[in-house]
């Protein structure tokens, strides 16, 4: 098992964005805890992203007052359970603070959401009848590797490989990464895990680098950092 835990590549900004992330997940998440505990709906139903109410644009029971369209932002900082929320959170703080280096804060923000969006509609897409609720914020952390992987494939990363606490670079973490996640997709069409909006996630980002990034990202030699 290969777990990322700390980008080695030193930054010039503070990842002020990263970890405010972060910590409205777990914050958030503690939320949802204590509100699926005492309501007689879960969260998720409300703010989870769900399908069938995306392609009517209604909402189905339980009603909140709200245009359906907000929940491709609110189904991001939702979460299956701790070690959805751990898992995600520690891709987030590997390769988080080198992107939102390389965009800005502000830019960095926007990239995110605007990854996690486009992975939500992908799931839409594939499943519109659907009334599950996608939630979690694997699409826009996929996104950020997918910037990532473009802008500092060389980055040493710090992981945990079994034991052991390796440094590799972020092209060895993340090209094994999005294999496995097309290859899911792929071969489980029925999953509870939502890989298709990982890839899409992850191709947005490539995608949408060049626009976000500052200017000086490639001009500079920082591939092998």
């Amino acid at each position: 098992m290969l777990i990322p835990l700390q980008s080695l590549r030193p930054t010039a900004r503070y990842p002020i964005i990263t970890l405010l992330l972060i910590l409205a997940n777990a914050v958030l998440f503690l939320f949802q805890f204590l509100h699926d505990k005492l309501e007689p709906y879960p969260l998720s139903s409300a703010y989870g992203l769900i399908p069938y109410e995306i392609t009517r644009l209604r909402d189905i029971p339980p009603r909140i007052e709200q245009p359906v369209l907000v929940t491709l932002i609110t189904s991001l900082f939702l979460h299956g359970g701790v070690i959805h929320l751990v898992g995600n959170m520690l891709y987030l703080y590997a390769f988080g603070p080198n992107v939102e280096d390389a965009f800005g804060h502000l830019k960095f923000l926007i990239f995110y959401l605007l990854c996690g969006a486009i992975a939500g509609l992908s799931y839409v897409i594939l499943n519109f009848n659907s009334r599950i609720p996608l939630v979690g914020a694997s699409g826009a952390i996929a996104g950020v590797m997918g910037a990532h992987f473009l802008l500092f494939p060389g980055a040493r990363i710090k992981c945990l490989l079994f034991f052991f606490v390796v440094p590799l670079p972020a092209i060895v973490v993340i090209l094994p990464w999005i294999a496995i996640q097309i290859f899911n997709m792929i071969s489980l069409r029925i999953s509870q895990i939502a890989f298709a909006a990982h890839v899409a996630g992850f191709f947005a980002g490539m995608f949408l680098t060049r626009r976000f990034k500052s200017r000086w990202v490639f001009k500079s030699n920082i591939t092998g950092v």
